[in-house]
């Protein structure tokens, strides 16, 4: 498992609050691994207002577990999580994959409450990037990942301020990748 073991222990010690806003910003920060992957396909278009649509509830802490039971079922359909015998070679849908796994893995913490699904929507996003770093010139995805992961756990959010902050630092984070993925298609 490629999760800081400081970060999974914290995980499986955290109350279901801080849990549910790891999860949701480690979505944020993969988010346009797949709305802007995605984004121009008449196809999917669906599929993306579906993405952005869970990634604004999975913010929002009021919103109960069978909400996000419900969104489980909804995001299995997609392409990048249905059974295939072939191996995905395509950039777009590779990267695309893990951010709709990671999503899943949030989903399911915000469903059932689980830790583990916490650890595996972190482990989700840290092997996206250590891929993108292999395919890179000079990334550092991986280790910025880990670190904001890291950081989340130490420092904690505690005002809506904050809440605010970390939101559009992910954000960012997640345009960035998209401008490392989109250079890789373009190579």
């Amino acid at each position: 498992m490629v999760v800081d073991a400081a970060v999974a222990e914290s995980l499986r010690g955290s109350k279901q609050v801080r849990l549910d806003l790891f999860v949701a910003s480690c979505t944020e920060r993969m988010a346009e691994l797949f709305t802007g992957l995605r984004y121009g396909d008449d196809a999917r278009a669906e599929d993306v207002t579906l993405y952005l649509e869970i990634l604004d509830e999975l913010w929002n802490p009021s919103l109960t577990g069978n909400v996000f039971a419900a969104r489980v079922e909804a995001v299995e359909v997609l392409s990048e999580l249905q059974p295939s015998e072939e191996e995905l070679l395509d950039v777009a849908d590779i990267y695309a994959s893990y951010a709709v796994l990671c999503l899943r893995y949030a989903l399911l913490t915000r469903a059932n409450g689980e830790p583990e699904d916490a650890v595996r929507c972190a482990h989700a996003c840290l092997t996206a990037l250590g891929q993108l770093d292999r395919n890179i010139p000079q990334g550092a995805f991986f280790e910025s990942e880990r670190e904001s992961q890291r950081r989340f756990l130490l420092d904690g959010v505690s005002s809506g301020e904050s809440l605010l902050r970390l939101r559009k630092s992910d954000r960012d984070a997640s345009r960035e990748r998209l401008l490392a993925v989109n250079s890789r298609l373009q190579a």
